[in-house]
């Protein structure tokens, strides 16, 4: 979660300063709901924790995603802040949502890069178990199977980012 996206409780604090506890008070809440906030993004997995007390803990798989919408405000805009909104379906509400982090367009496009990789890598992996099929049924020579299996796992590794496979 953005520092930004709490501008109101933390104007709240500066403003409350001097009426002493109150002020700190603001900058505490702050802290407390950033530091009890936890997002993650991998390959296969999103990931999100909220709560300090009484905790909720949401974690789906990229697959599952079905959309991947932003909510910017007036102010999100000017800070760049906003909430990022993963769509999935059968899900408990039907998606999982990142409240208040920073550059939500960037964070859009790199979870949308990621589903269109996962998706070219899997078409190569079928394309990789249809050449075994082929090779062991004797319909393509060993030196053709080796040439085209060597160039789907240069494909498969540009996509994945792996170098062993």
């Amino acid at each position: 979660m953005s520092w930004r996206a709490n501008w109101l409780l933390i104007l709240l604090g500066v403003v409350t300063i001097w009426i002493f506890g109150l002020g700190l008070l603001f900058f505490l809440l702050v802290y407390l709901r950033i530091k009890a906030t936890e997002y993650l993004i991998t390959s296969r997995r999103i990931y999100a924790k909220y709560g300090l007390v009484a905790r909720q803990a949401f974690e789906v798989k990229l697959d599952w995603v079905t959309g991947v919408m932003t909510r910017q405000g007036f102010m999100g805009r000017l800070l760049n802040y906003g909430d990022v909104i993963f769509s999935v379906p059968g899900h408990y509400a039907g998606s999982v949502l990142f409240v208040g982090v920073h550059d939500p367009l960037h964070l859009r496009e790199m979870v949308e890069d990621i589903r269109r990789k996962q998706k070219e890598a899997q078409k190569i992996e079928e394309k990789l178990r249809e050449l075994e099929k082929e090779y062991e049924f004797g319909r393509i020579p060993e030196e053709r199977y080796q040439e085209l299996r060597r160039k789907y796992l240069e494909e498969l590794k540009k996509y994945l980012g792996t170098t062993s496979l």
